[in-house]
């Protein structure tokens, strides 16, 4: 019998998943893709995921309308992930006050089952698989 993983390992590799689909779905046919702050090119492998909101809590971690391709200086310190710059961009994409409406409601608790996390790991394989 398979033993099943635990919230937290069907967690990580959610994220897994999450974190290529973003670096990829908009990457050109070399797999380039562009820094969602500061615009430089960098090969897909090359980007994080980055994240419009700050914390690794469930109300933002896999929401995809704040994670963007971000190169590792804009996402890691000293810049720590460009928040203004971000939520500027979102802002001008969604319209105003969507950056703020978002950052409200990332401190609403989520909770997922371990069904919600299997789902979104098949949808999210099956995504990858449509760029492939």
């Amino acid at each position: 019998m398979k033993k099943k993983l635990t919230l937290p390992k069907l967690k990580v590799k959610l994220w897994k998943l999450v974190s290529e689909y973003v670096r990829r779905k908009d990457a050109d046919n070399c797999g380039t893709v562009r820094c969602y702050t500061c615009g430089e090119p960098k090969f897909w492998k090359e980007v994080d995921a980055g994240h419009a909101i700050g914390g690794r809590n469930n109300a933002v971690l896999f929401d995809e309308e704040i994670i963007r391709p971000q190169c590792k200086p804009c996402n890691m310190p000293p810049n720590c992930g460009m928040y203004y710059e971000f939520g500027i961009k979102l802002n001008q994409e969604n319209g105003d006050g969507w950056y703020e409406a978002k950052k409200i409601a990332s401190k609403q608790v989520v909770k997922f089952t371990r069904s919600d996390l299997e789902e979104m790991i098949e949808v999210k394989k099956a995504q990858l698989l449509t760029i492939e």
